[in-house]
């Protein structure tokens, strides 16, 4: 097994992980993407807003599913007003590793690093990628073609 492109809405982000040290860069991410998230004291680590993830999961599942030509059944996903029930609903490890789930090892991204995240596509395991440049490009279409809040968070990366 190798890895694949996969795409997220991180729920914790940080700094990239480097021998050099540098905030978030806005260039890396969609327009809006920092609508979506609270930013802690020193400006390094951005937490998802609860409230957007907890408002728009379900809705952002079926514009998604329905937009890329999947067919998902996301009445099976429980519709849950608290985080942390969100944590229970989308555990790795109680769903299987059956996207969407909550995870946070081995993801890679451009813009910074994944401390948490909350995996809701993952493609071929026979993907080999360049730059991180093209897959900006695709979180920018679908931030600007989708109108759920939660599509301005989304970010594809390498996972596994």
């Amino acid at each position: 097994m190798g890895a694949g492109i996969a795409a997220v809405v991180p729920i914790i982000l940080g700094p990239p992980r480097s021998g050099w040290v540098r905030n978030v860069d806005a260039d890396d991410f969609a327009p809006d993407f920092f609508e979506c998230y609270d930013v802690s004291k020193d400006g390094r680590v951005y937490t998802i807003k609860h409230e957007i993830l907890l408002n728009n999961y379900k809705s952002f599942l079926t514009e998604f599913y329905d937009l890329i030509g999947e067919e998902r059944n996301i009445s099976e996903i429980s519709q849950v007003d608290s985080y942390g029930k969100f944590g229970e609903a989308f555990d790795r490890d109680a769903r299987n590793a059956s996207v969407p789930f909550i995870d946070c090892t081995g993801f890679s991204m451009l813009g910074g690093n994944c401390k948490e995240y909350w995996m809701f596509y993952s493609g071929s395991y026979k993907a080999f990628l360049e730059e991180y440049s093209t897959l900006t490009h695709f979180e920018r279409i679908l931030a600007n073609t989708m109108k759920n809040p939660l599509a301005s968070a989304i970010k594809f990366g390498i996972y596994g």
